[in-house]
C-alpha cells in the first residue's frame, strides 16, 4: 500500500493544484493570445481542477471524520466558483480547455475511492496537503510572474483561498495525528498546548471540529473567516491554524494564539463575517509563545 501511495501522492500533487479551477466545455476564441507559459498554466490548472473537484466530491462522501467532510464540501464549492472565473478567462484569451479527465487522474481518483474507511480520512489530508504546498507556489509563481494582467490578476485573487486551504488541511491533518504524538517517547514542546487542548475537547459539553455544520452556509461561513485570517499581514503559525466550528450559523472561534492583538483580530473577522452576536470568542493568548 506505501509504494502505491506514494504514487498516488505524487499524481494527485499535480490534481490538487487546480485549488479552485477545472475544465470548460468547449468555451473558447479561434487563437490564443496568451504567451506559451501562459497558456501551459491556464490549460494544467483546468485540467487538473476538473480531478480536484471529482477527488473532493469523493472525499465528502466518504470522509469520517465530519471536519474533514465539510473540508472536502468546501474544496468542491470555492473550486467550483473559481472554474467559472478560470472559463470565462480562458475564452477571452483563446486557450482551448479540454473536458475529459486525464488517465493520470482518473487513476488516483480510483486508488482513494478503494482506500479504507479507517484510512480513508488520512489519505485525503495527505493528497490535501501535499497538493496545496505545490499548488500555492505555482499560483505564486503565476501572480508574480504572468505575461498577461489578467492571468495575473486572477492568480493573485485565488492565491488567499488556496493558502486557507493548505492551512485547514495541515490543521485537520495534525489534529489525526494528536494522539501518535502525545504518547511519543519524546518530549512534546511546540504542540503541548495543542495536546492539552485536545485533552480537553473530549468533554461532551465543549464544541470541537467535528461539531462543524455541513450546510453550504456553515461550511462557507468557516471558509471566509479562515481565507481572511490567512490573508491577515503577520498572523502567526498557530493564529492560522485555530479551530473555526461554525453550526447552525453560530461560530465558536478555539486555540491558542501568540498575542491578545491576535486574538482581537480574529474576533474582529468572525463578528464582520458571522455578526458579532453569532459569535463565541474562546481563543486563548499563549503566555509564552516559545513553547
Amino acid at each position: 500500500m506505501k509504494n502505491k501511495s506514494i504514487t498516488r501522492y505524487s499524481t494527485t500533487t499535480l490534481a490538487f493544484c487546480a485549488a479552485l479551477v477545472f475544465a470548460s466545455n468547449g468555451m473558447s476564441a479561434d487563437k490564443d493570445t496568451l504567451d506559451s507559459t501562459d497558456v501551459k498554466f491556464v490549460k494544467q490548472e483546468a485540467a487538473a481542477g476538473m480531478a480536484v473537484v471529482k477527488l473532493a466530491g469523493l472525499g465528502a462522501q466518504k470522509a469520517v471524520r465530519a471536519d474533514v467532510k465539510a473540508f472536502a464540501e468546501m474544496i468542491v464549492t470555492d473550486h467550483t466558483k473559481a472554474n467559472e472565473e478560470l472559463t470565462k478567462l480562458a475564452a477571452t484569451k483563446g486557450v482551448e480547455l479540454s473536458a475529459v479527465i486525464e488517465p493520470k487522474h482518473a487513476e488516483t481518483f480510483q486508488d482513494l475511492e478503494k482506500t479504507e474507511s479507517a484510512d480513508f480520512d488520512k489519505e485525503f489530508l495527505n493528497v490535501a496537503v501535499s497538493g496545496h504546498k505545490k499548488c500555492v507556489s505555482n499560483f505564486e509563481d503565476a501572480a508574480k510572474d504572468s505575461k498577461d494582467s489578467d492571468v495575473r490578476m486572477w492568480a493573485e485573487k485565488t492565491l488567499p483561498t488556496l493558502k486557507a486551504h493548505l492551512a485547514q488541511a495541515q490543521a485537520l491533518s495534525s489534529g489525526s495525528s494528536t494522539n501518535s504524538a502525545a504518547s511519543s517517547t519524546t518530549p512534546v514542546t511546540k504542540d503541548a498546548d495543542n495536546t492539552t487542548r485536545n485533552v480537553r475537547d473530549r468533554n461532551p459539553s465543549t464544541l470541537t471540529p467535528l461539531d462543524q455544520g455541513s450546510s453550504e452556509a456553515d461550511v462557507n461561513t468557516t471558509a471566509q473567516i479562515r481565507k481572511e485570517i490567512i490573508a491577515g499581514k503577520d498572523m502567526s503559525v498557530n493564529a492560522q491554524n485555530v479551530k473555526i466550528i461554525t453550526n447552525t450559523g453560530k461560530v465558536t472561534l478555539r486555540g491558542p494564539v501568540n498575542s491578545a492583538e491576535e486574538k482581537r483580530l480574529i474576533g474582529e473577522i468572525a463578528d464582520r463575517v458571522a455578526h458579532a452576536e453569532n459569535v463565541t470568542n474562546q481563543l486563548e493568548v499563549k503566555s509564552d509563545s516559545s513553547n
